[in-house]
């Protein structure tokens, strides 16, 4: 009787473990599923920083473009930017931020 009991408890045991693998094995793959869109996303954000922020050829400060900026007769669009440091214009460019000669 002893030994039926122990037996069963075993084989409860053992489904207990097969179920745990799988929710593990589903754990895994939805880690990987976020790691993925993660680093897709540092992507983004990364392009996201070169458009909007740049860095003054001439005295090496790193300024937003959107704080910066000004218009010449253009309602929307950010023509160029100005240096806050030493007032350096440098045109922009409306896919890739400011243009690098």
């Amino acid at each position: 009787m002893e030994l039926e009991k122990l037996e069963q408890r075993i084989s409860d045991l053992e489904a207990i473990v097969a179920e745990q693998r799988k929710i593990l094995g589903m754990l895994e793959s939805t880690l990987s599923l976020v790691k993925t869109t993660l680093e897709k996303l540092q992507v983004r954000v990364e392009e996201i920083h070169k458009k909007s922020v740049t860095t003054c050829e001439d005295c090496q400060i790193e300024f937003d473009l959107f704080s910066h900026h000004y218009s010449i007769g253009l309602f929307d669009n950010i023509v160029y930017v100005k240096c806050p440091r030493c007032n350096k214009a440098l045109p922009v460019d409306a896919q890739s931020g400011v243009k690098k000669e």
